[in-house]
Parts: C-alpha cells; sequence; structure tokens
C-alpha cells in the first residue's frame, strides 16, 4: 500500500513503432532513444523518489504532452514509458497496474508526461 500518492514528470517517451531495430543479420536490438529513455526515468525516479518500490496492486493515471501537434495514437507511448518505470525500479513489474487512465494534453517544447499513481481500486466483476 502506498502511504501516498506518486506524482511523477518524466521526458517524453519512445513509441512501440520505433522500439526495436533490425540489425544486417536479422536480430533485433533496442533502439538508442529507446536505451536512452530508460536512462533518463532511471534518474529522474531516482531524484523523484528514490526510495519508492511499489509492492501492491496501483491505479495510473498517465497524461502525455506531445512534442508537436502531429497525430498520436498514445497507446504506442506506453510500452517504452512502462519498460522505463520498470527498469528503473519503481516495481518489479507492471503487472501490478489494475487500473490505467491516459489522458492526451497539450504541446508542450520537448514533450514530457506527468504520472500520478494511487492505490488500486476494487476489483471489478462481471
Amino acid at each position: 500500500m502506498l502511504e501516498q500518492d506518486v506524482v511523477l514528470y518524466l521526458p517524453w517517451p519512445p513509441t512501440v513503432n520505433n522500439y526495436y531495430k533490425v540489425s544486417r543479420h536479422g536480430q533485433r536490438y533496442l533502439h538508442k532513444n529507446v536505451k536512452s529513455f530508460r536512462d533518463q526515468v532511471c534518474e529522474a525516479i531516482s531524484e523523484q523518489c528514490p526510495n519508492l518500490t511499489i509492492t501492491d496492486s496501483i491505479f495510473m493515471e498517465v497524461y502525455l504532452f506531445p512534442p508537436d501537434r502531429r497525430k498520436r495514437d498514445l497507446d504506442n507511448y506506453m510500452k517504452g514509458l512502462l519498460d522505463g518505470l520498470t527498469q528503473a525500479g519503481l516495481w518489479e513489474d507492471d503487472s501490478l497496474l489494475d487500473q490505467l487512465h491516459i489522458y492526451r494534453g497539450v504541446v508542450v517544447k520537448d514533450g514530457s508526461v506527468r504520472i500520478e499513481i494511487a492505490d488500486a481500486g476494487p476489483v471489478v466483476t462481471s
């Protein structure tokens, strides 16, 4: 259980469309932008909430503030974002995420993300 809600500010994530590259030999590897983003997330987490490790189910709201007005599928940015949070050690695995809301924000220079994390609500029944 979280002692209090958590708010994080992160850089603009890579899209899943450019997540992997393929070498001349046919091997897949992470794009350098993905590795750079993960490093930035690790740094942001260590600055904003250095001793936090989430172990219980959570509710997360993600506010994506794009860097320009191009059309974007918001869900394409979640893989990089959630993988970055896992890499940073915020949680053991993003399977702890029970509820997720994604919002499109206004355009801001270079793009950014605000994440609000709270304890998960009740499990939904049929």
